[in-house]
């Protein structure tokens, strides 16, 4: 018996096998992502009447997506990272409300008490920022980002597409209407694009914190350094 080093047999096989696996559980997770929001959509505009009872719905559904996400890895600067998260989201959320509803760049229906405000608003801005947060951590753990620029390109894309779909479903069943023009199916262009701004702006103010503060996070903090190198294995073969 003599033994063959084989050099970069291990990665070479690991690639070609990771490569159909890794589409199959991409696209498995996007449609995921379209679905929960369809589901959600659908629920915030047949319910929207009732936007007291909702806003109660959307709370439970943030404290349990809260949990859930807080579970999924043993990081000690998670509870942190989400809590903060969710509360910079939902504030600012209701700065961006209150600014575009003042202004009359889009009017929300339906509501009782002669309001304007619904009372959802809050919990729908936090329940995206932690929805954003898991697929854009799918993402990043399972094509091994490492990068600042990655990480931002990947913000961007989510940021743009999927908040925007979400509106469409709950526009289109009545919810609210934006009087800006250059609509894509009742979203303006001018909204999507401050959407993406949004989303964004949060994603490099929580990495800003998150990397001053030494805070170790698979979004916004720093991760180790993956080490790509190719690796090699020793194959036995029997000659007789």
């Amino acid at each position: 018996m003599f033994k063959i080093k084989i050099t970069g047999y291990n990665s070479t096989m690991k690639s070609v096998n990771t490569i159909f696996s890794l589409h199959a559980i991409t696209f498995n997770r996007i449609l995921r992502a379209f679905i929960s929001l369809l589901i959600a959509g659908s629920i915030v505009g047949l319910f929207h009447t009732y936007d007291t009872q909702l806003a109660g719905f959307l709370l439970i559904i943030s404290v349990i997506s809260f949990i859930l996400t807080n579970r999924k890895k043993l990081n000690p600067h998670r509870k942190f990272v989400l809590i903060a998260g969710m509360v910079l989201t939902g504030i600012l959320g209701i700065i961006v409300e209150l600014w575009g509803i003042t202004n009359e760049y889009w009017t929300y229906h339906d509501l009782a008490d002669n309001r304007y405000f619904a009372r959802w608003l809050p919990f729908a801005w936090m329940l995206a920022f932690v929805f954003l947060y898991r697929i854009a951590e799918f993402f990043i753990d399972h094509f091994r980002m490492t990068s600042l620029k990655s990480k931002l390109l990947v913000e961007i894309i989510l940021a743009t597409i999927l908040p925007t779909f979400g509106e469409i479903i709950t526009i289109n069943l009545g919810v609210w209407t934006y009087y800006w023009g250059y609509q894509f199916f009742g979203v303006p262009l001018l909204a999507i694009l401050l959407l993406t701004i949004f989303h964004t702006g949060i994603f490099l103010l929580l990495t800003l914190v998150c990397r001053k503060g030494m805070i170790n996070d698979t979004v916004f903090g720093l991760i180790p350094k993956i080490d790509t190198k190719l690796e090699s294995t020793i194959i036995p073969v029997t000659i007789k």
